[in-house]
């Protein structure tokens, strides 16, 4: 390597350190607890899981009320964590500073007193693997709620538990919250990753991003590569959608027009196509298009209010 050659390249690693260290860690190495000035606080906790053979790792949000009203029981929304995340994501400081924001919109009155929950879903898509040793979805849908509800004072009936997501999490709060409407008073889906299609590795194979290249190694070992036909139609928001039925669940889906994801796999028109099957089977949903907005926590950050609000808006104060 040339001088000129080494001095750009030594110049390249600077920017990326220094870049790298501008945006901060997407987890926390080791977690504790989080109090915050309201009374609030984020506790990180695991349980020993059947679903996904192993401790199933999760951060709860307990509201400013919690210790001072001993005999009350809370609402809780779930939320859905995207790839290369986990249960600690959502309380870095490149993300945004959630906790503090959720805080008071709590305490300012903007929406009920409730328990957030954040689980650990790896990269799992929130879907059980193809070959079953890791049931995400079971996890999200019955084991995690059932230890919620027993370990803290958690309401257990629909009115009072709603579930939402980011990126990877948006698909999975979609694609549950419709396989299971029963169980949930609302989902919301921002910046879902939705694929549509018979096989969808077959055009992300065909990108040349490494970003779709790493999408393909995420869901391998949940859908296969290509694709499991049988596994793919159970899993698919597209197939879900169109044998939804109108009912009580409230259906967000938001998203922003400069989502780094549309550039390697078709974003908008996945998403057009699934607002359009919910309306042909007469099922209200509220689709948002951000002007110019972000993918991920970005996005959530910039619209909490509205998205906290609409997960929230069937809980009793």
């Amino acid at each position: 390597m040339n001088r000129a050659a080494l001095i750009a390249f030594s110049s390249y690693l600077l920017t990326v350190g220094a870049r790298a260290q501008e945006e901060g860690p997407r987890r926390l190495e080791n977690p504790q607890t989080i109090n915050l000035p309201g009374g609030s606080r984020v506790e990180f906790h695991s349980f020993p899981s059947q679903a996904v053979g192993e401790e199933a790792h999760f951060s709860v949000f307990l509201p400013p009320s919690y210790d001072r009203e001993p005999d009350r029981r809370f609402p809780a929304v779930y939320f859905l964590h995207g790839l290369w995340n986990d249960h600690t994501s959502w309380v870095v400081e490149r993300y945004g500073g959630i906790p503090t924001q959720l805080e008071e919109l709590m305490t300012g009155g903007t929406i009920p007193q409730c328990l957030v929950i954040f689980p650990d879903g790896d990269n799992s898509f929130y879907t059980d693997s193809l070959d079953g040793s890791r049931r995400y979805e079971e996890l999200v849908v019955s084991e995690l709620p059932r230890h919620i509800e027993q370990r803290f004072r958690a309401l257990s009936d629909r009115e009072a538990r709603s579930l939402g997501g980011v990126s990877m999490g948006g698909y999975g709060s979609l694609k549950i919250g419709l396989k299971y409407p029963s169980r949930y008073s609302a989902v919301a889906g921002v910046s879902p990753i939705i694929l549509i299609g018979d096989d969808p590795s077959v055009y992300l194979q065909s990108a040349t991003s490494r970003l779709a290249q790493y999408l393909v190694t995420a869901l391998k070992p949940v859908f296969g590569v290509p694709f499991d036909p049988a596994h793919w139609r159970n899993n698919s928001v597209e197939r879900l959608a169109a044998s939804a039925s109108p009912g009580a669940l409230k259906i967000f889906i938001g998203y922003g027009t400069a989502d780094r994801y549309a550039a390697h796999f078709p974003l908008e028109q996945s998403l057009l196509k699934v607002s359009e099957t919910l309306k042909q089977r007469g099922v209200e949903h509220k689709l948002v298009r951000y002007e110019n907005g972000p993918h991920g926590w970005q996005l959530v950050v910039q619209h909490l209010t509205e998205i906290a609000s609409f997960l929230t808006q069937d809980f009793s104060r």
